[in-house]
């Protein structure tokens, strides 16, 4: 994409709407995400001037070259939802460990608090480095974003495993669990058995697990000292890379954590919405609620510019 408007002006007043963040926004997508949160009782601008606008190191989309659609700035849009859910998660996981909510384990409650924590940070540095053109350093994160998205499952699909995690006591430990429970593939594996049982087939020859593994093997070059610039894939199973990849693909892996988590964990949502009691005035609040959201705009990855939902729409959804 190319940026058309100066530098500077990166991060508009505090008081100002959402939408003038995200210059050449698809209204049909605003008007949707706003239409599914207002159906749930919830004040969208004032939770994004929270959670989003509040971020360090904000900036706004700059004005693009849009002349063909609004997909790059919607895919920020998206992302910045994403991120304000591992936000509320986060801190629904701290206060469903401080005060032993059902639904969890202390030690899964722990664990998720600590990994969304990370998902976090991670997520505003990518945000960061995607605005400002910087996308080596934006691959590494978003490679390392994957594998904390696959932890956050392997602790909720396995207590046991969420206990040894937290018994971890020393750099040492961290690193063993990671190499012995997470790394090489090891996560997705045991999240890919566990979604057989609910219906959907990861195995190693799907077309998604090849996809996946095709995105993480160029990410990985980030990582690793490579000075060839290998062009990227379309992030889209079946498709070539946009200049947009690591930004693509951190979006769709949060999307996917979130609905996989409500499919794995049944009662996850019952455990988020206690946890939401106990610190209304939080964003622990938020945790249920957007997971439904969440999961409703998946389609929108895919298509940036979906029609607006009808009052009736947004309330079954």
């Amino acid at each position: 994409m190319t940026e058309t408007s100066p530098p500077g002006a990166t991060a508009p007043l505090l008081h100002t709407p959402p939408e003038l963040s995200y210059p050449d926004l698809s209204p049909q997508l605003l008007a949707r995400v706003k239409q599914l949160w207002s159906a749930r009782g919830l004040d969208f601008d004032r939770h994004w001037r929270a959670g989003i606008r509040s971020l360090p190191g904000f900036r706004a989309v700059p004005r693009l070259d849009v002349s063909t659609n609004s997909a790059a700035v919607d895919l920020v849009f998206l992302f910045d939802q994403a991120l304000l859910w591992v936000r509320a998660l986060q801190a629904a996981a701290a206060t469903g460990h401080a005060c032993g909510i059902d639904g969890l384990t202390a030690a899964q409650w722990h664990g998720l608090a600590g990994v969304t924590a990370r998902l976090t940070e991670q997520m505003t540095a990518l945000r960061l480095l995607a605005l400002t053109e910087l996308p080596m350093p934006a691959m590494q994160v978003a490679r390392s974003l994957s594998e904390d998205a696959d932890m956050a499952l392997v602790l909720l699909i396995r207590p046991k495993l969420a206990q040894r995690f937290a018994e971890c006591a020393t750099v040492e430990d961290t690193n063993e669990f990671w190499r012995r429970h997470i790394a090489g593939g090891r996560a997705f594996r045991a999240i890919s058995q566990k979604l057989y049982t609910v219906g959907i087939d990861h195995s190693a020859d799907t077309d998604y697990a090849k996809w996946r593994k095709s995105v993480l093997t160029i990410l990985s070059t980030a990582v690793h000292s490579n000075l060839l610039r290998t062009p990227a894939p379309d992030p889209r199973p079946g498709k070539g890379l946009l200049s947009d990849d690591s930004l693509y693909f951190a979006t769709f892996r949060i999307h996917e954590l979130c609905a996989y988590a409500q499919l794995v964990t049944p009662d996850l949502t019952g455990a988020l919405e206690m946890a939401g009691e106990r610190s209304p005035a939080t964003f622990a609040a938020l945790a249920a609620p957007l997971s439904a959201i969440l999961v409703s705009q998946i389609q929108s990855l895919n298509a940036p510019t979906p029609e607006p939902l009808s009052r009736e729409e947004a309330r079954r959804h």
